[in-house]
């Protein structure tokens, strides 16, 4: 049994329109097919399936503006209501007084202590490395979690082993920084990504492209991130056992879905789960901050 969560940054549930949300414009077979042709919205926030069901979780937390990553991701990976505590919507990095909370009580410190493995497979080039150990880098909220769970991050090295993917799934991003690495297609990142997963009984892969696709507002972006999410998707299910596994979609908060405005939204995520066992995490996770305690309490039982 594995359990296996893409955290898609700014994805949030949107209007039923064409020309703002590309979920609507984008072509999603792999998507489509799990819901038998319905797509989540503002409008069908519940969807259910013999495959999948995906339900809306709240990513305001009770704090009056607009919800943003680093407090977000905060609530997700730790179960900590961030914004209530620090009395508002911080971002991209995590709020200095939060990183205690963030070391002690992150999902990967809290699956290792129930003697569980876990594994963030994204990898980073140098300069990520150079950045973030330099005297103002700030480390984002998920590598800040691995990290603090005593690991290391993933490097160039480890995508050539097998061991890793790059955050575009197709190594492009990393090759136009110098790199020479082999050209992947999502639809093989995703059976990667799910060979990787079955060591674990934890995996995590962080996605930020659709964030940025967002305060870009280009829908041909938008789109495109969208349907190599969707090949990714097709990649994961291909060998995906339905009886034993468990695949999670959650974001921090909604951005991609309305293109009309460069800022992200107050509108709800919707939480996507696959696999036979996903009934504990739909009636679990209701806010952001159910996240970590249902994931842990499912492989702990």
């Amino acid at each position: 049994m594995a359990v296996l969560m893409i955290f898609w940054d700014g994805v949030g549930y949107g209007r039923e329109d064409a020309s703002s949300n590309p979920f609507f414009s984008a072509k999603l077979p792999t998507f489509n097919a799990l819901f038998g042709g319905s797509m989540p919205s503002l409008k069908r926030r519940r969807l259910a399936s013999s495959f999948a069901t995906t339900t809306p979780v709240n990513t305001t937390l009770g704090v009056e503006g607009l919800p943003q990553s680093g407090t977000g991701q905060t609530a997700i990976f730790t179960g900590v209501n961030a914004p209530k505590i620090i009395g508002k919507h911080f971002g991209p990095h995590p709020f200095t007084t939060l990183i205690p909370m963030i070391k002690e009580r992150n999902i990967f410190v809290e699956l290792e202590r129930r003697k569980k493995t876990s594994y963030f497979v994204n990898a980073f080039p140098q300069r990520y490395f150079d950045f973030i150990n330099s005297p103002r880098g700030k480390t984002p909220t998920v590598a800040f979690s691995y990290l603090s769970a005593g690991r290391r991050l993933n490097t160039i090295e480890d995508i050539v082993a097998g061991k890793a993917l790059s955050a575009d799934f197709t190594n492009e991003g990393l090759n136009s920084f110098g790199c020479a690495l082999p050209i992947l297609s999502p639809h093989q990142a995703g059976k990667r990504f799910y060979e990787i997963g079955n060591s674990f009984d934890f995996t995590l892969f962080e996605y930020f492209f659709s964030d940025k696709a967002g305060h870009f507002q280009k829908m041909k972006t938008a789109v495109d991130v969208l349907e190599k999410m969707d090949s990714f998707l097709s990649g994961i299910l291909e060998s995906f056992n339905h009886d034993e596994d468990i695949l999670i979609f959650i974001s921090d908060h909604g951005n991609l879905e309305d293109l009309s405005t460069k800022s992200h939204t107050r509108n709800p995520v919707p939480l996507i789960v696959v696999g036979k066992k996903r009934k504990h995490f739909s009636d679990n996770i209701k806010k952001l901050t159910d996240v970590t305690p249902t994931i842990v309490s499912f492989l702990s039982k």
